[in-house]
């Protein structure tokens, strides 16, 4: 291209578009030349390790294989650190197991043998009060004169009345379903009212009417 033409293009062109084009043609002129005859590899080609993309492949792997490494092992002693945390727990507060009709009782893997056994009444179960009290950590008291019996577990307080389907939970009034009953001369209460309300979880195995207190 003469320098007649380029002119006459500049001129009928806007000059910066022009120019740009111009600047193109002399950019792919010096790569072809490259390619043909010079020692510095042709862009984009195996031999130019600046842009290949294997190139560019082993570069991110030589960079971040450690760092995957590293995090991999991370999330190894993660996971082990959670099943520690999950065993002290366990430990420090054991689940409590009890089965309807059946004395022996569970409080993580020691075995307690109860007075009596728990009973259903209107689908509800029904466990001896100080068992499930002490269970879950909290402070039983009885009330002769009222007949109520309470539990105390950090700022959690529970008041329920034999016979009665009032119950008062840090100081307030609720309804319950089943009230507590007195058999044998024993105080049996609903597992899951005393249960849940002192900040436990209840699962219950229909198939082997076994309860299950999770602290």
């Amino acid at each position: 291209m003469s320098n007649r033409v380029l002119w006459s293009v500049i001129s009928l062109l806007d000059k910066k578009v022009a120019l740009i084009l111009i600047l193109s043609a002399l950019l792919a002129g010096t790569y072809m030349g490259q390619a043909a005859g010079s020692s510095h590899p042709q862009p984009g080609s195996k031999e130019d390790p600046l842009v290949t993309r294997s190139y560019a492949d082993k570069y991110l792997h030589e960079k971040y294989s450690p760092i995957e490494v590293k995090v991999h092992s991370m999330s190894v002693r993660i996971k082990d650190l959670e099943a520690r945390v999950v065993e002290i727990k366990k430990a420090i507060n054991p689940a409590l197991k009890l089965t309807v009709n059946k004395k022996n009782a569970y409080i993580g893997e020691q075995l307690i043998t109860l007075e009596a056994a728990p009973f259903m009444v209107s689908g509800r179960t029904m466990v001896p009060f100080r068992f499930i009290g002490e269970g879950l950590g909290a402070k039983v008291g009885w009330d002769p004169a009222t007949r109520t019996v309470s539990y105390i577990l950090g700022e959690k307080s529970l008041e329920i009345p034999i016979g009665s389907n009032t119950i008062k939970v840090n100081g307030k009034q609720e309804t319950i379903e089943v009230a507590a009953q007195l058999v044998g001369g024993r105080t049996f209460v609903p597992v899951r009212v005393v249960s849940e309300h002192l900040g436990a979880r209840v699962d219950w195995d229909a198939k082997t009417q076994t309860v299950t207190i999770l602290p």
